[in-house]
């Protein structure tokens, strides 16, 4: 039996209401207990200042502030996993309703093309709610594809199969061997939207250099190849959380069509860009912040640490 997130009662409770509602309720109890733990005079890091001093540049007032903010955000995340697992489909349709695309006549386009897509987003904010209203809005009646490496991730599976309900049929296949890819490109070719998550760690498989912030950052890299074999339009986006809504920001579609190392190169820059714009605009809303050594060469110096309490927010890698 799936389980639900592991969050404190009262977030579960709020998981029931509106988005907005939940929200707001959320971030008034949070500033509550931050303005009751500074006047008994316990103002303490929430864990990401450090790597935001040392990997963005910041001064420690304000990586002190995007910490909090992360925390914050790590919190709101759960909640929102939480309201997708419990809320009804009609409650779900409505959260959707409060997803604003910046570019929707690029996901229009690409949509009436009718031809094979991919979908690159980030492990940010409530990616899920927003790859589910880019489904039901530009692709309906098309399945969706969710690549990934591993699945022992029970919740997050369980939770992404309720976009059935809404109308949208999921399908997960677990890449490990060249069988296993070619499944995906058949897939493709026959119409489903393919979702391939930009900012998985090298380990994934074909890494490939995208520095970022003047450090050596790899990324697994296989969409290119991908896209190539597929002759699917790739779509990068970056989702973004709001009190009152969520935010699906949509970058330049690309296609590939060679195999040639510069084509690579050039479209590896392109996803570099994509990343570093998406996480240096909201540097609290990545959720992968935790790993960042998994990213970086081991002769990388960089702070690595972890939330307060010791532990890393839970993995939300698809």
């Amino acid at each position: 039996m799936t389980m639900p997130p592991r969050i404190p009662w009262t977030y579960a409770r709020l998981a029931g209401l509106p988005l907005s509602w939940r929200r707001r309720l959320l971030r008034l109890i949070l500033t509550g207990r931050g303005l009751a733990a500074r006047l008994r005079g316990r103002r303490r890091d929430t864990g990401f200042a450090a790597t935001f001093e040392s990997v963005l540049r910041l001064p420690r007032r304000e990586a002190l502030r995007l910490s909090a903010q992360a925390h914050h955000h790590d919190v709101a995340t759960e909640l929102e996993w939480c309201a997708l697992h419990r809320r009804p489909v009609d409650a779900i349709l409505r959260d959707m309703e409060r997803v604003t695309v910046t570019a929707p006549e690029i996901m229009e386009r690409v949509a009436a093309g009718g031809r094979p897509v991919i979908l690159a987003p980030l492990h940010m904010g409530a990616y899920v709610l927003g790859l589910a209203t880019l489904m039901t809005r530009y692709f309906p009646g098309r399945p969706m594809l969710v690549l990934r490496q591993r699945d022992d991730m029970a919740m997050e599976t369980a939770v992404i199969e309720r976009l059935r309900e809404i109308g949208t049929d999921v399908r997960f296949l677990t890449v490990g061997e060249r069988a296993d890819f070619l499944s995906a490109v058949r897939f493709a070719q026959k119409g489903a939207v393919i979702v391939v998550f930009c900012d998985l760690a090298p380990a994934y498989g074909a890494p490939a250099e995208m520095p970022m912030f003047g450090l050596p950052f790899r990324f697994a890299f296989g969409t290119d190849t991908l896209a190539r074999l597929t002759g699917a339009t790739v779509v990068p986006l970056a989702t973004t959380m709001g009190d009152h809504g969520d935010t699906v920001s949509v970058s330049q579609p690309f296609e590939v069509r060679s195999s040639a190392p510069d084509e690579r190169a050039m479209v590896a820059g392109i996803m570099r860009r994509h990343l570093q714009a998406a996480i240096a605009g909201r540097p609290d809303q990545w959720h992968l912040w935790p790993s960042l050594a998994d990213y970086l060469p081991s002769s990388a110096s960089v702070q690595a640490n972890s939330p307060a309490g010791g532990e890393a927010p839970q993995s939300l890698a698809a």
